[in-house]
């Protein structure tokens, strides 16, 4: 008689998958030969992961609490820099102020500023803070203000042919637009227009 055996059955010498109630039953006793509570030490590495973890919340808090001084601090000391380079020229300044109430000549005294002016710009190049292009430019709104319009026949309608004030950029961004007299279409009665914005 031939001996049929199913093709999923387990071989012989394998055991059968165990309980988790025997396993659990092992776990204690292999604990309990070792002299070892399992409570006990469920309950020291509790209170071991809980000492880590307030560990490392403190250590947490306490980097913020620093990172947060020291940003305060860098914001609160952001210009020295930049003051720190403005020092000579508020000297000349100074020595130019001095040497005009002594009587100096004026051309010593319009040298002394104009060279004051170009130290000036080039601190704040420096600082990357450049000037704004203006004259002899299209008018540009996110650049320049326009104060008034002047007729002109030399200029195209709407180029900035004057700048009563000097602009700055940082970088991208725009402190301070220009601001310029823009051309128009000459009119017959040369009268000033008001600016329009193009």
């Amino acid at each position: 008689m031939t001996d049929v055996r199913d093709e999923h059955a387990l071989p012989a010498s394998d055991s059968p998958p165990s309980n988790p109630e025997e396993t659990q039953q092992a776990s204690a006793d292999e604990a309990a030969a070792s002299g070892t509570d399992p409570l006990a030490a469920a309950l020291a590495e509790r209170d071991e992961c809980r000492d880590k973890l307030l560990r490392a919340y403190a250590e947490l808090e306490n980097f913020r609490k620093r990172v947060q001084r020291e940003r305060e601090e860098d914001r609160r000391y952001a210009a020295a820099p930049l003051a720190r380079d403005l020092f000579p020229i508020l000297d000349n300044l100074r020595r130019a102020v001095e040497a005009a109430e002594k009587g100096g000549s004026i051309d010593d005294l319009r040298q002394g500023v104009a060279m004051v002016l170009q130290q000036a710009q080039e601190v704040l190049a420096k600082h990357h803070v450049l000037p704004i292009e203006a004259v002899g430019q299209p008018f540009d709104p996110n650049l320049h203000e326009a104060l008034t319009q002047i007729p002109s026949e030399e200029h195209p309608p709407m180029t900035v042919v004057q700048e009563a004030e000097r602009g700055y950029l940082l970088h991208d961004r725009v402190l301070r637009p220009a601001k310029v007299i823009v051309s128009a279409q000459p009119s017959g009665d040369g009268a000033p227009q008001k600016p329009s914005t193009p």
